[in-house]
């Protein structure tokens, strides 16, 4: 059995727990090897030791075993999560979608338009500030159970549930959009990030690095016609359709 305490609450409810075991214990033991009139006149004053012992000791593990708990959390996260953006990592993201029940879906691979031109203007502390609003504003416009991810640089990676084709561009466009019209703060300039989009469809999750080499397909082509736009694989065997 693996007990796992995750708040101060936990702790407490283990403390308590362990303790009344031990004063039942206690009890018991007792009850076998004194005599009975031993017993009863020493059943309050052992209960009470028995307590008193195991009491803090009961709630110092308690305590360790919310630590532990909680540096496990930390660490999963780090592994799983870029450091940076706080988006999932690559691995992490194969992963999960590994785990998603059957159902359509959609792949939009993300890339910033002239990052390199961010770093080399505004220099590279405010660079990772872009890229950090970057994402928080890709979170604030997708659904909770969508998935992001970065996968390097510049480059991050969204999935869409429960959508086809016609739902998948909708919400690319409005994503381009968004980013479009809302300037980012770089060293007190107001400075408008523009990112192009690639978008194909997963019909098997088995399938999802295939679904990602038609997405960069997609977007090689959205920046080789101007950036700025959503531009889509329509099928397995149709590599892109620029759309906006």
């Amino acid at each position: 059995m693996h007990i796992r305490l995750r708040t101060k609450r936990d702790v407490t409810l283990f403390a308590l727990v362990i303790t009344a075991l031990a004063v039942l214990g206690s009890l018991g033991l007792r009850a076998l090897l004194q005599p009975g009139d031993v017993f009863e006149r020493t059943v309050l004053s052992g209960s009470a030791v028995a307590a008193m012992l195991a009491a803090p000791i009961a709630y110092y593990i308690g305590l360790q075993m919310l630590d532990a708990h909680r540096l496990t959390q930390a660490l999963e996260h780090a592994v799983n999560h870029d450091s940076l953006t706080g988006a999932s990592t690559r691995a992490s993201f194969k992963a999960q979608v590994a785990q998603l029940p059957p159902g359509p879906k959609a792949v939009l691979l993300v890339d910033i338009d002239h990052f390199k031109a961010v770093n080399d203007r505004f220099g590279h502390q405010a660079g990772d500030t872009a890229l950090c609003q970057f994402a928080m504003r890709l979170r604030r416009n997708c659904r909770e159970d969508d998935l992001i991810a970065r996968f390097g640089g510049e480059e991050f990676v969204v999935l869409l549930h429960d959508v086809e084709l016609d739902a998948a561009r909708a919400a690319a466009e409005r994503l381009c959009a968004k980013l479009r019209e809302a300037p980012i703060n770089l060293n007190g300039q107001a400075h408008r990030l523009t990112a192009s989009f690639g978008v194909a469809v997963l019909t098997d999750t088995a399938r999802l690095d295939e679904a990602l080499v038609r997405a960069d397909t997609a977007l090689y082509r959205a920046k080789n016609d101007g950036r700025d736009r959503v531009c889509v694989a329509e099928s397995e065997t149709s590599p892109y359709r620029a759309v906006s």
